[in-house]
């Protein structure tokens, strides 16, 4: 009976394990990219805004430019807690995609 008992808990541990690991797994990888979606979408439009406003005239704004012609403050990667290199920068061209230099 004793052995049966430890084998039926171990069975309901592994169950739970099972289901519960990926699960916690995909909700992490989720929840990382949204903060990168945000960050992104934040310099995207700051650089939108720029460009309509006719402050930022190139196709390719960097975020340099972005810090002093914006009240845009120093973006930071939630992922790293590194703050982006200046030389990172959007392309107008491309519908506004953000390209990081390391």
């Amino acid at each position: 009976m004793n052995k049966n008992k430890i084998i039926i808990y171990c069975t309901v541990l592994f169950l739970i394990l099972l289901i519960s690991v990926p699960s916690i797994v995909k909700t992490i990888k989720k929840h990382n990219e949204r903060l990168m979606n945000v960050v992104t979408k934040k310099i995207v439009e700051t650089a939108k805004n720029c460009y309509y406003n006719e402050s930022c005239i190139n196709n390719e704004i960097t975020l340099k430019e972005l810090y002093e012609k914006t009240d845009l403050e120093e973006m930071i990667n939630p992922l790293t807690k590194k703050i982006y290199n200046e030389e990172s920068y959007v392309i107008v061209s491309e519908e506004f995609r953000f390209v990081e230099k390391l």
